[in-house]
């Protein structure tokens, strides 16, 4: 059995007809599929909107896989309806994975690492309606947006990657294999022992992680 992880894509109502291509490809090279968080953005449309968007072509292969969706914190159960089962089979805040003899504990991370959605409700109000400008904005390869990225954004997401270690670092579970993580949008085989980052989609590059007969490869692909 091989299953793909994929986090963080963040799909709205913006269609990346190149990236639509590679997911269809990249499903039918596995038998079943993990997705880990933040696979729709509520803070760039509402899930009606993301249902009845293009990425709604992509729903029955997601459904063919036997896939499992995990919560994050830009898709939070409260953010949809009972239409996750147009893509997912079952719908968890964490899940674990059986593959050959091992264990892996797949979660998307804000539980562990909260960002200000979590931290300070109110204050999103305002992140609400920033953040689709900001999003979009960011798309853009430009020096500016490169900067802030390399000065503002990364450091962040370190910080939560760094938290997330931290934690699977503390823990004392000898019969667990790997933790599995995305939120911070940092790619990770693996740092520490059994911590493992499924990355995101962005930019033109995709990560992902499969785990085959307990084996976990960490994979890097250009869609653009």
């Amino acid at each position: 059995m091989k299953t793909l992880i994929i986090s963080d894509l963040h799909l709205n109502t913006h269609f990346d007809e190149s990236m639509y291509d590679y997911i269809v490809k990249l499903l039918d090279r596995v038998d079943q599929v993990v997705i880990n968080g933040d696979f729709w953005d509520y803070y760039l449309c509402t899930f009606e909107e993301f249902v009845n968007s293009k990425w709604s072509q992509l729903f029955p292969k997601f459904k063919e896989k036997n896939t499992i969706y995990v919560y994050g914190n830009h898709d939070k159960s409260i953010f949809a309806d009972e239409r996750t089962l147009l893509f997912s089979h079952e719908q968890r805040d964490e899940y674990t994975l059986h593959s050959g003899d091992k264990k892996y504990i797949i979660e998307h991370g804000h539980r562990v690492a909260p960002e200000m959605d979590d931290k300070h409700p109110t204050l999103t109000r305002i992140f609400d309606f920033m953040y689709p400008r900001f999003y979009f904005y960011m798309m853009r390869d430009l020096p500016i947006t490169r900067f802030v990225h390399r000065k503002i954004i990364f450091p962040k997401q370190e910080k939560l990657d760094v938290i997330m270690q931290e934690y699977v670092a503390g823990l004392d579970e000898p019969d667990v294999n790997g933790y599995v993580f995305g939120h911070s949008h940092i790619f990770d085989e693996a740092r520490i022992p059994k911590y493992y980052n499924s990355g995101s989609f962005w930019g033109g590059i995709a990560h992902y992680l499969v785990i085959e007969d307990g084996i976990v490869s960490a994979k890097e692909e250009q869609y653009w």
